[in-house]
C-alpha cells in the first residue's frame, strides 16, 4: 500500500531561484544548470572552503540517525525541511549519501511511513514526482508546509493521517532552523512539536554554529545575505534548550556536540570540530 501523494495536487511551478535547498544539493554533488546557484556556491567556497564537507557530514549524520531510529522500532518518520531527493537531477553524486530517508527506514521496516515536509514548492514537486514513480512500493508522502506555522503543519498531519499519535514518531530537523531568522519562531515550533508528539518519540536536530570558526561563519553569513538568503548560525546553548526536559537518546542529559562526533559510525568522527561547523543532538520524549 502506498501513502503517496495521489490525493495531494502537484504544486504550481515557480521560477527557480537560489535557495538553501538548491545549494544543499550542490554541496552534496548535484550539478545545477542555474547560473545563480553556481555563482553563490563559488562565493561561499571562497569564504568558507569547508562548506561542502560540512554539508556531507550533516547528511551522513541524517542517514545514520535515521537508521538508529529504525533499529529501535520507530516506524513513523517526519523529515522537516527535507530538501531535494537524493537521487536523480538534484541528488547526491556519491553512493554513501545517495539514499533517501524512506529508503533507509524501509530497509528495516517495509511498512514504515515517512512524511517529507518542505516550504519550497519546487522541492515538494521533486519529492512528489519521486514518490509517484515508486507508488505501491513505498509508504511516503510529501507536504507543502511552513514549519513555523506549526498549527497548520500539525493540522495537515492529523487530517491526512500522515502521522498517528498511537505510537512514537521520529522528527528529523537537520539544517533547517539556521534558515529561520526568528529565534522565538524556532522555539515555538519545537515546543509545539514536543508537546504534540506521543511518549517514546524522538527529536533529532542539527544546527549550524559560529562557535568553532567565528570569522569564517560571519563571512559566510554575509555571502548568503547578499544572495537573499537568511542564515542564522546559533550557539550550543540555543540548540540544547530546544530539547527541554527530554532525555538523550542514550540516556542522561542531552548531548549537543559537533555533528561528526555524534554517531560513532560516522566516517568523519575523528575530523576536527570545525569541519562540522554545527552541532547535533537527539532526545527521546519520556513516558511520564
Amino acid at each position: 500500500m502506498s501513502l503517496a501523494d495521489e490525493r495531494l495536487p502537484m504544486t504550481e511551478r515557480v521560477p527557480l531561484q537560489t535557495s538553501s535547498s538548491r545549494l544543499s544539493a550542490v554541496w552534496l554533488g548535484a550539478r545545477s544548470a542555474h547560473e545563480g546557484d553556481q555563482d553563490v556556491a563559488r562565493a561561499v567556497r571562497n569564504v568558507f572552503p569547508r562548506q561542502p564537507a560540512a554539508a556531507r557530514i550533516n547528511r551522513e549524520h541524517h542517514l545514520l540517525i535515521t537508521d538508529v531510529f529504525a533499529q529501535r522500532g520507530i516506524t513513523q518518520i517526519l523529515d522537516l525541511g527535507c530538501g531535494y531527493p537524493a537521487n536523480g537531477q538534484h541528488g547526491a553524486a556519491g553512493p554513501l549519501l545517495s539514499q533517501n530517508t524512506h529508503e533507509v527506514v524501509q530497509r528495516r521496516w517495509h511498512a514504515a511511513s515517512v512524511t517529507y515536509v518542505d516550504n519550497d514548492p519546487d522541492v515538494v514537486n521533486a519529492r512528489r514526482t519521486e514518490v509517484a514513480a515508486t507508488a505501491g512500493q513505498t509508504r511516503a508522502r510529501t507536504l507543502l508546509a511552513d514549519i513555523t506555522d506549526t498549527v497548520d503543519l500539525l493540522d495537515q498531519l492529523t487530517r491526512d493521517a500522515a502521522v498517528t499519535r498511537d505510537r512514537p514518531v521520529a522528527v528529523l530537523a537537520h539544517d533547517v532552523f539556521p534558515w529561520i531568522s526568528d529565534d522565538d519562531a524556532v522555539r515555538r515550533c519545537v515546543d509545539s512539536l514536543r508537546e504534540w508528539l506521543p511518549p517514546g518519540s524522538a527529536l533529532s536536530v542539527t544546527h549550524a554554529t559560529a562557535d568553532m570558526t567565528p570569522t569564517w561563519i560571519q563571512r559566510l553569513t554575509g555571502v548568503y545575505a547578499e544572495a537573499g538568503l537568511s542564515f542564522h548560525p546559533r550557539g550550543r546553548g540555543f540548540t540544547t534548550d530546544l530539547f527541554g526536559d527530554w532525555e538523550d537518546l542514550y540516556g542522561g542529559p542531552v548531548r549537543v556536540i559537533p555533528t561528526a562526533r555524534h554517531q560513532p559510525g560516522h566516517h568523519e568522527s575523528k575530523a576536527p570540530d570545525f569541519h562540522s561547523a554545527g552541532y547535533a543532538g537527539v532526545a527521546i520524549k519520556p513516558s511520564a
